[in-house]
């Protein structure tokens, strides 16, 4: 007999679409005894691995239905049928043992990214992160710790959304003087029940204008960056960028931000934004003006893609020579 029949079985089952990995108690199949007497039923994952089972013998009384709940590791295999379970029941007329399957959906996430925005003595960061698939969402803590500076305090941020961006220090601005200093970004997430502490996390950063690693925020829907070009044009050793873009803005585009980093003067670093799409220019400096003392500095121009939300999802870099009059296209 198969899955949908199985509820008019002399044991009947009725089994659960879907589980979730990296979820607790989840439902997984309702036993019925349609026997005239008491059934005892035990159940095992056959890879146990994946999770646990809750419980995993009963007596069923005739006519009753009993519920099984499984809690799935957060890295079990996902796809259709990934999770298989075997049950075993009896009683004085009855003796069954058979094996179902169940789709395993991905599990809940939590994906950060920290900017490292130090510059010249000064400390600051961005950081973005998203939530994905957590059932009962509460919230997210953030404390912010400078490690080595005794006279700047912990900063604490409660957000009781999935996705966002923040700003460090708050409101922007930034850490006077604390540039070379060890930070520490600790990251607590909640549903209703408490913290889900295996999807907390703490990153350990010095404020020296790299950026740690982190993940990749982009999901399912997101827009995506097609492709760009910058251009370089010199007159009198003075130079412009001109950054001409194409992206896939689905339903929750945002805006294209475009990064001008001169990996030689920190002073002629900038940052563009621009919200048309599907395709767009941003132009560094402004139209009609061009940026003196560069000729001959790498820049590294990022341009980035953000959603509705503010988190950035898609991004290419290249890099290029002021100077050059080169074009450098991207992918």
């Amino acid at each position: 007999m198969n899955a949908t029949e199985d509820g008019s079985a002399l044991l009947g089952l009725d089994i659960a679409s879907s589980v979730r990995a990296g979820t607790a108690d989840q439902n997984l199949v309702a036993l019925t005894n349609n026997t005239s007497d008491t059934i005892d039923v035990s159940l095992s994952l056959s890879n146990p691995g994946q999770g646990t089972l809750s419980p995993s013998s009963l007596s069923i009384e005739s006519g009753a239905t009993r519920s099984v709940f499984v809690s799935v590791d957060a890295d079990s295999p996902t796809g259709s049928d990934a999770l298989a379970f075997d049950v075993i029941a009896s009683n004085e007329t009855l003796s069954v043992s058979l094996e179902r399957r169940v789709t395993v959906s991905a599990g809940p996430t939590f994906k950060q990214q920290i900017r490292d925005d130090s510059r010249n003595t000064n400390a600051a960061f961005t950081i973005s992160y998203r939530v994905s698939r957590l059932p009962n969402f509460d919230r997210v803590e953030l404390e912010v710790e400078n490690l080595d500076a005794g006279h700047i305090g912990t900063t604490t941020y409660v957000e009781g959304v999935t996705e966002q961006t923040l700003s460090y220090p708050p409101g922007g601005g930034t850490d006077g003087g604390a540039a070379g200093d060890t930070y520490e970004f600790r990251f607590r997430v909640y549903d209703a029940s408490g913290e889900v502490t295996d999807r907390s996390t703490v990153v350990t950063t010095t404020a020296d204008g790299s950026n740690p690693p982190g993940d990749d925020l982009a999901d399912e829907g997101d827009p995506t960056l097609v492709g760009f070009s910058v251009t370089n044009d010199v007159l009198h050793t003075n130079n412009r960028f001109t950054v001409d873009y194409e992206v896939d803005p689905g339903e929750d585009f945002g805006e294209v931000t475009v990064g001008f980093d001169n990996t030689e003067h920190d002073w002629s670093d900038a940052t563009k934004t621009n919200d048309a799409e599907p395709t767009g220019t941003v132009i560094y400096p402004s139209a009609n003006n061009r940026q003196g003392g560069v000729n001959g500095d790498t820049y590294d121009v990022t341009v980035s893609v953000y959603n509705q939300s503010g988190i950035p999802v898609d991004s290419g870099t290249i890099s290029i020579a002021a100077g050059s009059g080169e074009t450098v296209d991207w992918p």
